[in-house]
């Protein structure tokens, strides 16, 4: 009988050892275990300060959805140009019906990319023909503008239709108020222009009808110009 008591002591002494050597490990190892989270937190928290990314916000978060509005593309919302803004004043030279002299008239166009674009407006608009009371047309209705051209020197080249000689029954002095109603509005209005040349059908041609030389170059000249009248 002696000896199966002892057994029995001697397994609960076993595990009483065991029971606290696993005991001693258990705080051992719940410690490096939270360390190791601990320092894996730490690590991933610095390298996200040291990167300069800002803390992540809540998509409901308030300041996620302030800042000033933009387009689709990205930039801000254009601002509108209204049709006055978007267009320039200059003045046209008409004949008088009262007189040999010129008359001024102001007029609106866009603005254009370069002077020869500007250019080839203010000639359409002289043959629109004028709109004030007392004033006359000086290029015939059917003209079209076929080109303009500068070169460096300030000489611009102006190809017009056929029209331009074949629809007109005139003297010299309306000849000279068709040739200085399209030189003075080129020149008064766009000053990178300094005289002008006429092309008719992208060819020199020696006279209007038989009267000037539209084989010169025409310079300005606002002698000929009441700028009292303008409009």
């Amino acid at each position: 009988m002696a000896g199966p008591l002892r057994r029995p002591h001697a397994g609960r002494a076993a595990l009483a050892a065991a029971a606290a050597l696993l005991a001693g490990l258990l705080p051992g190892l719940s410690a490096c275990g939270g360390h190791k989270d601990g320092a894996d937190t730490g690590t991933t928290d610095s390298a996200a300060s040291a990167a300069g990314a800002p803390p992540a916000q809540s998509a409901a978060s308030p300041g996620a959805a302030a800042g000033p509005s933009a387009d689709a593309s990205g930039g801000a919302a254009a601002v509108p140009i209204t049709e006055a803004e978007n267009r320039r004043e200059v003045v046209l030279f008409f004949q008088r019906s009262d007189d040999d002299m010129l008359g001024p008239e102001k007029r609106m166009i866009l603005p254009g990319t370069t002077v020869i674009d500007q250019g080839k407006q203010v000639v359409a608009e002289l043959i629109a023909g004028p709109r004030t009371k007392g004033l006359l047309p000086t290029i015939p209705e059917r003209t079209t503008v076929l080109g303009l051209y500068l070169d460096k020197s300030g000489t611009a080249y102006l190809d017009l239709s056929n029209e331009f000689v074949s629809d007109r029954q005139e003297g010299s002095s309306e000849e000279l108020a068709t040739v200085f109603s399209v030189v003075d509005s080129l020149t008064y209005n766009l000053p990178e222009i300094k005289r002008v040349r006429f092309l008719v059908g992208g060819e020199e041609r020696e006279t209007l009808q038989s009267h000037l030389d539209l084989r010169r170059a025409w310079l300005k000249d606002m002698s000929i110009v009441r700028m009292d009248d303008a409009q």
